[in-house]
């Protein structure tokens, strides 16, 4: 985790923080502040969220593509992707 630049880190913090807003947030605010479900006079549960689910959906979305993005410029640039086992030295170079 050492060598995590600076955008790394922006990319992993932000997306993260979308994410985690989306799913555990608004889940949270749901859970205490939402409205009860009724159940219609058909059976059906009627679901009325305090935060329209449009709008949750595309907060998480983001912090996908904040990942995504991060994911395909350090593909595209050639950088050491952590975990992987890629070597430090190039083929030709003395150890």
């Amino acid at each position: 985790m050492s060598s995590l630049t600076t955008a790394d880190k922006v990319a992993m913090y932000v997306g993260g923080s979308f994410v985690l807003l989306g799913t555990v947030g608004i889940g949270f605010v749901e859970i205490l502040l939402g409205s009860p479900h009724p159940v219609s006079g058909e059976g059906q549960i009627v679901h009325e969220a305090l935060v329209p689910l449009e709008i949750r959906s595309y907060i998480i979305l983001l912090g996908l593509l904040i990942w995504g993005v991060s994911a395909i410029y350090k593909v595209a640039t050639g950088e050491r992707v952590l975990g992987t086992a890629q070597s430090d030295t190039s083929t030709g170079q003395a150890e």
